[in-house]
């Protein structure tokens, strides 16, 4: 009997194995899909991450990587980010195509013609979609050739990728990787699919002046097929104005960022991005000092290590230089008790849903409080879980006004009963605009996972392993609680610093190589270590003690 290996993976919690012959690749091996389960796009092997291209000699645990997964999904985007790249070759031969960033459900893109920048017509994406479709149906390999890295970099080099090519070169990786379909050949800082036939669920959508690529797959279900999407237009215009201001000071890509440090230009990097968002944070301040008295509820929301409390004290700041007295109100305090909190899908206590708020409750004092009336706030003691017996007074004098930070805080369900005239809502979140190159942005939930192992570590006691084991869960919160509302905002906040990845990336890089090979964390180390290699390390003395960024730095004037 032939050399017989073994595979083993969980699907549902049930364990399965297959033997097999050494030397079958994982695209071979990949088991047939259940429960309405997504393509596999890629495995982890033995706690290290593989393409379906990867063959097997020896007997194997395998982690399976549907397209809807974290890892799997990322896969997808940077496969169909290829799959664009290759049809807008073809067509379009003298433009230049830019995958942008991320919203919602894909990533939005443009495509400019050489000279005076005119974007696509609605005709012309409609033809690049048709065409990327022909590609995928006719499942054209995508090959995948490892080579010298010096050999690449002369490669990027003549095809006028500079900026690839000077990213490559800080890369401690002897090695690259290129892909290709056809003859369009790219390098991607990512793993990909073996084939186009892999990309075909996917649209491309017109939006301002560029269009949407969704992969549907990670999109909701009733978007399946929808022409017009409902895309936040004040979101990405709020990150199309970072992007224009970073493209004025010739910061577009990592290397970019890299020569301001090499140059010994970052101190003044620093001082115009702390201008610049003090000018945005100053105005958000004037339209609340024009709305008032009638306004009297400023309500701040955003995701995890936006930046948030910073933000709120500055805040605060701004509208005392106005002459109004803010008074911060946490709703954590209006916290059910744990045995009233309704559960969630797992059947535990579901304590990041808008239901675990005794919004009645909240609502009825906000009333108050607006109408000139003093109201006891509750205290909830986390230790016990219930709410406590001691209360706080609060009352509205003449030129206070009520300041309230939590991730429900754009959701109208929490302040349901209160007049849109006395409340204005804030979404901010940390739009990070910053690319490794024309095809591979760097994803907001990349910059504030980074900013969240740096917190972690320094003030929390958390390791970086800790943290990477329950960033997932963090998401999904984010997904059902904060992203869905992100569009009732009445204004967008981007707490982004072009220039903290330089600040924060060697930081947190000593912290992921301390992981385990062992560990189930070790996978998304590796990535995030291979995005921090990108940069070269910056002195923090020239960010300011009242920086956003110092929230995590640590040299915060305010109580963070």
């Amino acid at each position: 009997m032939k050399h017989q290996i073994t595979i083993t993976w969980q699907t549902d919690g049930q364990e399965y194995t297959k033997s097999c012959p050494p030397g079958q690749t994982l695209e071979q091996l990949k088991p047939n899909l259940i429960n309405g389960q997504k393509p596999i796009v890629g495995a982890i092997v033995n706690n290290l991450l593989k393409d379906l291209r990867y063959p097997l000699f020896c007997s194997s645990d395998i982690e399976w990587l549907h397209a809807d997964s974290p890892m799997g999904s990322r896969i997808l985007q940077n496969s169909l980010a290829l799959l664009l790249s290759a049809a807008a070759a073809e067509l379009f031969p003298n433009h230049q195509l830019n995958v942008m960033h991320s919203l919602r459900f894909g990533r939005f893109c443009r495509l400019t013609e050489d000279g005076p920048s005119r974007p696509l017509a609605a005709g012309d994406i409609a033809r690049l979609e048709e065409h990327m479709h022909e590609l995928a149906q006719a499942n054209l390999p995508i090959t995948k050739d490892v080579i010298n890295k010096n050999e690449s970099i002369g490669y990027f080099k003549a095809c006028g990728d500079f900026a690839k090519a000077q990213t490559l070169y800080k890369v401690p990786d002897k090695q690259a990787t290129l892909y290709s379909i056809g003859k369009h050949t790219r390098q991607l800082f990512s793993k990909l699919v073996p084939s186009t036939g892999y990309l075909d669920n996917f649209s491309l959508v017109p939006f301002d002046d560029g269009f949407i690529l969704t992969d549907y797959y990670n999109a909701p279900a009733d978007l399946h097929g929808t022409q017009q999407l409902a895309y936040p237009k004040s979101l990405n215009a709020t990150l199309d104005n970072y992007s224009k201001w970073s493209s004025m000071q010739n910061i577009n890509y990592c290397c970019d960022l890299n020569r301001f440090v090499e140059k010994n230009d970052f101190n003044s990097l620093v001082i115009m991005a702390e201008a610049r968002q003090e000018r945005n944070l100053q105005h958000i301040a004037d339209q609340i000092f024009q709305g008032f008295p009638q306004l009297r509820l400023v309500l701040i929301a955003g995701p995890s290590s936006s930046g948030k409390t910073s933000f709120c004290n500055r805040l605060a700041i701004e509208l005392r230089n106005q002459g109004l007295r803010p008074i911060t109100i946490s709703m954590d305090n209006y916290f059910l008790d744990n045995a009233d909190t309704p559960p969630g899908p797992d059947g535990l206590p579901d304590f990041e849903a808008v239901t675990a708020i005794d919004t009645p409750l909240f609502n009825q004092h906000l009333l108050q409080l607006i109408s000139g009336h003093p109201v006891e706030m509750p205290v909830f003691d986390f230790k016990t879980g219930t709410r406590s017996e001691r209360t706080i007074p609060v009352e509205l004098g003449q030129n206070n006004i009520l300041l309230v930070e939590g991730i429900h805080g754009i959701n109208e369900a929490l302040t349901k009963d209160i007049p849109a005239a006395n409340k204005l809502k804030i979404y901010i979140s940390c739009m990070t605009t910053l690319s490794l190159d024309n095809l591979m942005p760097i994803s907001t939930s990349d910059n504030r996972e980074i900013r969240r192992l740096v917190r972690d570590v320094k003030f929390r006691n958390i390791s970086a392993e800790k943290t990477l084991l329950t960033w997932a869960k963090v998401r999904r919160g984010e997904e059902k609680n904060i992203f869905p509302f992100q569009d009732a905002a009445d204004y967008y906040f981007n707490t982004s610093l072009i220039y903290e990845f330089s600040l924060l990336a060697p930081m947190i890089s000593p912290h992921l190589l301390s992981i385990p090979e062992t560990s189930p964390a070790y996978p998304e180390a590796r990535r995030l270590l291979k995005l921090a290699s990108c940069f070269v390390p910056a002195d923090p003395k020239a960010v300011p003690a009242y920086s956003l960024l110092q929230e995590f730095l640590g040299e915060s004037v305010f109580e963070v």
